[in-house]
């Protein structure tokens, strides 16, 4: 049989009895309803906070703009409410929350106070409330010369006045990022847990014996590892698709700016890419152990390797995705799997960065193959205790 060959049996083989064993599928299920749960409960957490009135001050000088404020907010859907607040108390009013936004200033070019990044359909409505009255006064006062009713209509919008505060958050990128390395975290986690799980459970039954009577060491593990990788990429599609087809059910990325085909589409890939960085190694050193309880020992370095990206991903990349000390880490390849995908949900990430990051771990992958082969190999016909790295990689 050609090495191919070999491979292919023995990746069928693995496909066959993780997709169908009962542990897989209760996982598997059991992260779908999870993620479906979780996307219904933030889409009624959502619609329950729109519902409520969102109240909006004005300041005396801008108090003329009110009824077309109130009558543009109620095309767009919105419950606006219009409040009198002058700009001495406007301030602490927004960063307490009790306003979204406060207006003051000249009624045809207002300046718009908030806190953080304000609402898309909350900035329409002022715009359009703004060009509204401009366009009013404009025919009252001029006798509706057309020229200068377009130039001044083009002028009459608002600037907008941020009042630092901290970080400024989009609840809902931040939700995107977390849920897709969380994905990767998990699909990664299990699926190399899987692959030490079965050398162990194959190097005790002494199974692995027979099995390498007629096939190579570093074929059985690389057929081992392409097996379990096909199971990780259709559990991960399917988490995706699920959450995915949950948020458009119920209009959670309605007016979100999100390329979901490419999303998905990167998603796979950076699991890919993290499975064969993280996958031979956990392998490899899972044959240096004789008993299942002693995986741990030898994993779970690996497994913290995984977790520190994981989290610089979630703690670093939303307050700054584009500072050079997350552009440098997410580009390094043990890191990218977990950085990448947060920096493409906060922000446009350069094409070299991306070129960079997935060439990186490309290069390192077949040194990681060739090092967790080795040890594979030198380690998994070592019966009666624990083999030390050191050994397994000399003898």
């Amino acid at each position: 049989m050609s090495t191919f060959g070999a491979i292919t049996l023995v990746a069928g083989r693995e496909i066959r009895t993780r997709l169908l064993s009962k542990a897989t599928i209760i996982a598997t299920v059991v992260v779908v309803v999870l993620i479906v749960g979780g996307v219904l409960a933030l889409s009624l957490l959502l619609a329950s906070r729109d519902s409520s009135a969102t109240r909006v001050g004005v300041a005396q000088e801008t108090a003329s703009l009110t009824p077309a404020l109130e009558q543009t907010g109620a095309q767009a859907g919105m419950n606006l409410e219009v409040v009198a607040v002058e700009v001495d108390a406007a301030d602490q009013q927004v960063l307490d929350g009790d306003l979204a936004a406060h207006l003051s200033g000249p009624p045809a070019r207002p300046v718009v106070t908030v806190d953080g990044i304000p609402g898309v359909q909350l900035m329409s409505a002022i715009t359009n409330a703004t060009q509204q009255y401009a366009l009013t006064e404009l025919v009252t006062s001029l006798g509706g010369d057309p020229a200068q009713a377009q130039s001044e209509l083009a002028g009459a919008v608002p600037s907008l006045q941020v009042i630092e505060t901290g970080t400024d958050l989009d609840p809902i990128r931040i939700v995107v990022a977390f849920v897709m390395v969380s994905l990767l975290l998990f699909a990664l986690l299990q699926t190399t847990q899987m692959i030490a799980t079965g050398v162990v459970e194959e190097k005790v039954s002494r199974v692995v014996e027979i099995l390498l009577a007629t096939i190579r060491p570093g074929v059985l593990m690389a057929g081992k590892v392409l097996g379990i990788g096909v199971v990780g990429v259709v559990q991960v599609t399917l988490f995706a698709t699920a959450g995915t087809l949950t948020a458009l059910a119920t209009g959670l990325l309605d007016g979100v700016q999100v390329n979901i085909a490419a999303s998905l589409g990167w998603l796979l890939v950076w699991f890919v890419l993290g499975f064969g960085l993280y996958a031979v190694l956990v392998g490899g050193v899972a044959a240096l152990v004789s008993r299942q309880e002693d995986i741990g020992s030898v994993t779970t370095p690996l497994f913290i390797l995984m977790m520190a990206p994981f989290y610089l991903g979630i703690w670093l990349v939303p307050s700054n995705p584009d500072s050079l000390l997350v552009r440098v880490l997410s580009q390094i390849p043990f890191f990218a799997p977990f950085m990448m995908p947060p920096r493409q949900a906060f922000t446009e990430v350069p094409a070299t960065d991306l070129i960079v990051a997935v060439v990186g771990a490309l290069v390192l992958i077949p040194v990681l193959i060739w090092l967790g082969g080795r040890i594979y190999s030198r380690a998994v016909l070592t019966t009666g205790g624990r083999m030390k790295l050191r050994e397994a990689l000399r003898s």
